[in-house]
């Protein structure tokens, strides 16, 4: 059983992920939700065994840096949130103060404050498994580096700006408009970039952005709403190497140097001029598959939720 904490409105993903766990105990699951419209079905918690898993975003101001910082936990500190968390919370922070759930899975979680109790959780593969190229394939790939996003953090506007500002330096051809993306490759020769806009009113089915990525040896994985987005674990590492900035979130699966291409943020235009120079790229990309695999929605379930869950039962 999954109980959204809010009646109104709920991660329609991550609903989806708890749905699909077959939990041998319920599952309360907590989204961002500004004007939070607390669901009277909580109530039957009382006194019995659930989890939680809570993937609410702390918006693009918070990057989780600093001595100060700490991850927001339902019951213990949710009143420091308020401009995520306003109105609403009170009855949802009381009954998790007086029932307090055997795990709570948070996205966007703090390495420092990970503990067996309190777990990370990102979003899942949604996509199958997919042909893993040998490296003469990799190598020959046609596009340096894929960028594609939605307008949900100012730093994601800033990189496209900065990927036109290096073409004319570095020499490469850009492709910032998906209907041109055909003839731009016909036409344009030598080094190619592609960094898509793609608004939440023109997106377009995934699986023709992944083929696209599937074409990149590089794939840049930006924060959003929240640091975790969908292109950190079931987009940008399924067929490419992922490019994040380095976080100080923990994850199920972690992503270092063997397996991803971590840059300082404002500096992701020189960490992706010098990966694209690393004679072992080809070695980065094949740890990185593996972890995509890792995060493909049915092993994910089997191998990491439902072993955690279980482990209190």
């Amino acid at each position: 059983m999954v109980i959204p904490a809010d009646t109104q409105r709920s991660d329609g993903s991550g609903q989806r992920l708890c749905e699909m766990i077959n939990s041998p105990v319920p599952i309360l699951f907590i989204s961002r939700s500004e004007n939070l419209t607390f669901n009277e079905e909580i109530l039957k918690l009382a006194g019995k065994p659930f989890v939680v898993i809570d993937f609410i975003e702390n918006g693009w101001l918070w990057d989780g840096k600093g001595a100060d910082a700490e991850t927001l936990v339902v019951r213990q500190n949710t009143a420091q949130f308020g401009d995520v968390c306003k109105n609403g919370w009170e009855r949802l922070d009381e009954f998790l103060a007086q029932n307090k759930p055997l795990k709570y899975f948070k996205r966007e979680l703090l390495k420092k404050d990970a503990s067996d109790w309190l777990l990370p959780i990102e979003y899942p593969n949604w996509n199958n498994s997919v042909h893993v190229e040998q490296k003469a394939e990799f190598n020959a790939r046609p596009i340096d580096v894929l960028y594609f996003w939605g307008k949900s953090h100012e730093g994601r506007v800033q990189l496209h700006g900065e990927i036109w500002k290096n073409s004319s330096k570095s020499g490469y051809a850009v492709c910032d408009n998906l209907y041109y993306f055909n003839e731009f490759m016909k036409e344009e020769k030598g080094r190619k970039w592609v960094s898509l806009w793609i608004p939440h009113y023109g997106r377009v089915e995934i699986q023709n952005i992944l083929s696209i990525n599937g074409m990149s040896k590089l794939s840049v994985s930006m924060p959003g709403a929240g640091i975790k987005c969908f292109r950190s674990t079931c987009e940008s590492p399924v067929n490419s190497v992922m490019v994040m900035q380095k976080n100080d979130l923990a994850w199920t699966y972690n992503w270092d140097d063997s397996n991803c291409i971590l840059v300082e943020p404002g500096k992701e235009i020189q960490g992706i001029e010098e990966a694209l120079q690393d004679e072992h790229l080809y070695e980065v990309y094949l740890e990185g598959v593996k972890i995509a695999e890792k995060y493909r929605v049915d092993n994910y379930i089997k191998e990491y939720l439902l072993k955690k869950i279980n482990e209190v039962l």
